[in-house]
């Protein structure tokens, strides 16, 4: 696959996410969707000019999804887990450790938009459920209301996913990391 054809996928994933829920939105930011694909390749974002500043520049981009996913801002939902699937397979500690802490408020606050996110992009149940997973057991969480949240949820859960996606949702939950 040609770089050209593999950046217009992603471009297509990314508006995919953006939209999939709401089709009156606006488009994702151009430049934010362009980082995106960046950091998918493993490049530093061209919109910074330093190593230092795409460090920045990935923490405000952090923080402008989560807000819009908290604040039910159409697309951002799906765009801010994306962007934690792409933290874990590039290693960001972290922005991995900030996944771990907010994703679950998040998921509490509105798990049906969460899991609808989920269904739509099933492979990205595999980041998800492993930062719903490490929000146990990690700081000031306790281990022990892992169980209670997956017996809670489960149902919900397998409603919600393809099979595959809902068991390894599971899986990463059953885990403690």
């Amino acid at each position: 696959m040609t770089a050209q054809r593999l950046i217009g996928c992603a471009v297509a994933l990314c508006l995919s996410l953006s939209s999939a829920s709401a089709q009156e939105a606006p488009p994702p930011d151009a430049a934010d969707a362009v980082e995106m694909i960046e950091l998918m390749l493993g490049r530093v974002p061209a919109r910074h000019e330093t190593p230092l500043a795409a460090m920045h520049g990935l923490g405000a981009l952090y923080a402008r999804l989560h807000a819009g996913a908290r604040a039910d801002t159409p697309g951002d939902l799906g765009l801010w887990i994306l962007l934690g699937d792409i933290a874990l397979r590039s290693s960001d500690a972290g922005l991995t450790q900030s996944f771990a802490a907010d994703l679950l408020p998040l998921y509490r606050q509105d798990p049906d938009a969460v899991l609808k996110v989920l269904s739509e992009a099933p492979w990205l149940a595999t980041s998800a459920c492993h930062y719903l997973s490490a929000y146990f057991g990690s700081e000031d969480r306790p281990e022990a209301n892992r169980a209670p949240f997956l017996e809670a949820e489960r149902n919900r859960i397998r409603e919600a996913l393809p099979g595959p996606a809902a068991e390894t949702c599971f899986a990463a939950l059953s885990a403690s990391l």
